[in-house]
């Protein structure tokens, strides 16, 4: 598992970098004396109901999610709903999800609902590590 976390920390950070190098030029809803800032949070199951991922951010530049637990994970980029026919995305044990302008061209700035698909038996103890990468002041 530390392994894992390894990966993905080193993951993270090419991306950071990744990043920063292609929004050198300032661009769209950029602050002024903006810097880059990240936030990294585990969410925990609650059961079967649904939690919040992130929430909206109008200076997010992206957000990075991978599913540690046994099960699926769906994200709804969707600040009030999900369930396990709507969705987005859909993370296989130990996925991750790499959402920026980059990948996808576009770039959702809401919130994001995660539930994880109890029909492949995630686990009580599963969780996500959540990193959201926003411009801030």
């Amino acid at each position: 598992m530390l392994n894992e976390l390894i990966k993905v920390l080193c993951e993270l950070a090419a991306n950071v970098e990744a990043l920063v190098t292609n929004l050198q030029k300032p661009q769209g809803s950029q602050p002024s004396q903006a810097r880059i800032a990240s936030s990294i949070s585990p969410v925990m199951k609650q059961g079967e109901a649904p939690v919040r991922l992130v929430n909206e951010n109008p200076h997010r530049l992206g957000v990075i999610i991978q599913n540690n637990s046994e099960g699926e994970l769906m994200i709804a980029l969707d600040s009030q709903r999900i369930s396990d026919k709507y969705y987005t995305f859909k993370l296989r044990a130990g996925e991750t999800l790499h959402y920026d302008l980059r990948r996808f061209g576009e770039l959702y700035k809401g919130g994001f609902m995660g539930l994880w698909d109890e029909a492949t038996n995630p686990g009580a103890e599963s969780k996500a590590l959540v990193t959201e990468i926003f411009w801030t002041s």
